[in-house]
């Protein structure tokens, strides 16, 4: 009798559900959930311009309270009614300057610069059908992983995200893709973080991991435009991994989305009307300050019309 009762405890020790320390991957899922909804339920403060095509939409996330920090994220949400150019030029611009000198109603940092390149662009750049800068490549003739897409424009002025497709990336194909990939605009960056309503794989590199300044552009399924900035290196705002920008483009329902050059470089501008100054919006920190004085010179940007 008493081995049968001892069988019995074993039994129900091994088979019965138990309530102990949840898995890591639990415990990653549950914070991301609660990052979710502190995300979709901040307090967002909404500017609207011209005729509601254009809104700003922006949330201070204090107390640590997403991610389990401090953030500020700005997102412009643009209608598909408008154009979009990339615009560049031979010396570095602040991207509000780009905006101006564009005669554009909005705009964004474009894509990573090096002062030693054709038009300062480390990636691939294609203004108005033309061929200015090429990639830059490793010493072995690669691309690096933030040369994995392209922004493109189409001659009607539509935006467009690309992404170099996986047997491309690990080759010797000296922009082979981007001269065969039929866009009136195209400027190469990267990483891609969303695709056709998936995310795509980040890779491991510090770069990705470590928290910064990060500018990304999402397209909806229905056309509307996201031009999203994290701001970072402030108490204010801790900035965002390339994984929790990805959280990020995901929650505000991007269809596609790729990074953009972060950093100092990080800027986003808007103005009521092309007679109006151009107003920044985020907090660029190249000046150690949350202000919105710190703004970077840059190779090109992503303007609105």
């Amino acid at each position: 009798m008493v081995k049968r009762i001892l069988l019995l405890i074993f039994l129900w020790t091994c088979f019965t559900p138990t309530s102990a320390t949840p898995r890591v991957e639990d415990k990653a899922g549950n914070s991301r959930e609660k990052d979710s909804l502190s995300f979709v339920n901040a307090q967002w403060i909404t500017t609207s311009y011209h005729k509601g095509g254009i809104k700003l939409r922006q949330a201070a996330f204090s107390d640590s309270s997403l991610f389990n920090s401090n953030q500020f994220i700005s997102v412009l949400e643009i209608s598909s009614s408008f154009r979009f150019d990339i615009v560049a030029d031979t010396v570095l611009v602040h991207t509000s300057d780009f905006v101006d000198y564009a005669g554009a109603l909005a705009g964004i940092n474009g894509s990573f610069f090096v002062w030693f390149a054709p038009w300062k662009s480390d990636n691939y750049l294609r203004i108005d059908g033309k061929e200015l800068a090429p990639n830059q490549t490793t010493k072995e003739g690669l691309r690096s992983f933030r040369q994995s897409g392209c922004l493109g424009v189409s001659p009607k002025g539509r935006l467009l995200i690309f992404k170099v497709p996986d047997h491309v990336l690990p080759t010797q194909d000296n922009d082979l893709w981007e001269k065969n990939t039929a866009s009136e605009d195209l400027l190469s960056s990267g990483p891609v973080l969303r695709m056709k309503g998936k995310d795509e794989p980040v890779l491991h590199h510090s770069f990705n991991t470590t928290r910064h300044p990060r500018s990304a552009v999402g397209i909806r399924k229905g056309g509307k435009v996201l031009l999203v900035v994290a701001d970072g290196r402030h108490k204010e705002a801790a900035g965002v991994s390339m994984a929790e920008l990805q959280h990020i483009m995901r929650w505000l329902k991007a269809w596609d989305a790729i990074n953009l050059d972060g950093g100092g470089s990080s800027t986003l501008c808007v103005r009521k009307t092309t007679r109006d100054s151009v107003e920044i919006v985020n907090h660029p920190s190249d000046n150690k300050l949350f202000d919105t004085k710190g703004e970077r010179r840059v190779a090109n940007a992503l303007v609105v019309k």
